[in-house]
């Protein structure tokens, strides 16, 4: 119980809190310890008991408990309870409830579905989108990253890199903000440092933020000022288009000298949605709150009388532009999510199999 006690206190840090105390208390009477995942890789994952790190796989238990659906995929970010074998090892034997959870982006395109939507990192207080202003700046690109953010409900934040390339660095911030109103922006240039300082008084200690971005977008090179070391891996930049190479394969924590914590992440490849239409719909508030004074509450905004989406649109204060990028990914997001609920019905099916398996039924 004293070591208990001993791993909670030295886990704050991390982020641990009230809310995950509740949920561990189960787990202090069997001699669990409670750990969070910092790394992935190979079956295997790295967690932190608040004072080293430990090296995690789960147990026979445990799988036979996912089978059963009783139990998720563990990820970076997750808390467990572990039961330790040596000082340094131990045995995944449960995943304590999750609050917000990052939901990887799957491929939409004219051969249909590809990917799962899969969670793949857990307990995430903001989302960190971070573009390189110079050769990566587009507004439909940011309205993809904000509402794969929006849609798993964590807060966005833009961090536009590698400033020190462009002219008029505030005419970039305008472009963001007339359609962004109330996203935060920030503009860094990380081998100098300007713009650092800025960005991590805004964030907080204990709190859990997510880099995400393309490849080359410079995240590596960003954890690397923020935290005033060269602690991520990076690689130097095409001479062709100024991108940087893709480092980062694993997603990894890391704490940062102010007290917050960091995680960085393998570049986006695919930019498709990962949930369903009503997450989606959410995600773009301007056009939700028109949405309430149409005639009709069911309206698809696409020709219906008293519309009040079609009114803005006419008198120009809703841009053309960004309602049919609205739509676009409104469809994408609604045959994702047709896609993904048969898909679901299926794994379900097939962890019975293999819980049934497992059991020599």
């Amino acid at each position: 119980m004293n070591n208990n006690k001993h791993y909670i206190t030295t886990l704050y840090k991390y982020g641990w809190d009230e809310h995950h105390s509740i949920n561990f208390e189960p787990f202090k009477r069997l001699d669990h310890v409670p750990v969070r995942i910092c790394m992935e890789g190979q079956g295997v994952f790295r967690g932190t008991d608040g004072s080293r790190q430990i090296l995690l796989e789960c147990s026979g238990g445990f799988r036979s408990l996912q089978d059963m659906g009783l139990q998720p995929n563990p990820v970076p970010g997750d808390w467990c309870a572990v039961k330790k074998y040596d000082e340094n090892r131990g045995l995944i034997e449960a995943v304590l409830p999750r609050t917000k959870v990052f939901h990887k982006p799957v491929l939409h395109d004219t051969n249909g579905i590809r990917g799962d939507g899969c969670i793949t990192i857990a307990n995430i207080d903001m989302g960190a989108i971070v573009i390189d202003s110079r050769y990566d700046f587009n507004l439909h690109r940011i309205d993809r990253l904000v509402a794969l953010l929006s849609t798993d409900e964590i807060r966005p934040l833009l961090i536009l890199t590698k400033i020190d390339l462009i002219d008029n660095i505030e005419a970039y911030r305008k472009r963001v903000l007339s359609r962004f109103q109330d996203l935060p922006v920030f503009m860094v240039d990380s081998l100098k440092g300007t713009g650092i300082k800025n960005l991590l008084l805004y964030f907080r200690p204990r709190q859990t933020i997510m880099l995400i971005g393309l490849s080359g977008a410079g995240k590596s090179t960003l954890v690397n000022s923020l935290c005033d070391r060269p602690i991520a891996r990076t690689k130097e930049v095409r001479d062709k288009d100024g991108r940087g190479k893709h480092t980062t394969t694993n997603r990894q924590l890391y704490l940062l000298p102010n007290g917050s914590i960091l995680f960085d992440t393998p570049g986006l490849r695919v930019l498709g949605m990962n949930r369903g239409y009503s997450e989606v719909s959410n995600s773009f508030p301007d056009i939700a709150e028109l949405a309430k004074s149409c005639r009709y509450s069911d309206c698809s905004h696409t020709g219906e009388p008293g519309c009040a989406i079609k009114k803005a649109l006419s008198a120009g204060e809703l841009e053309q532009d960004r309602f049919l990028h609205y739509l676009q990914l409104c469809d994408e997001s609604h045959s994702i999510e047709k896609t993904l609920t048969k898909r679901n019905e299926k794994d379900k099916a097939l962890g019975k199999v293999k819980y049934l398996y497992r059991r020599g039924k």
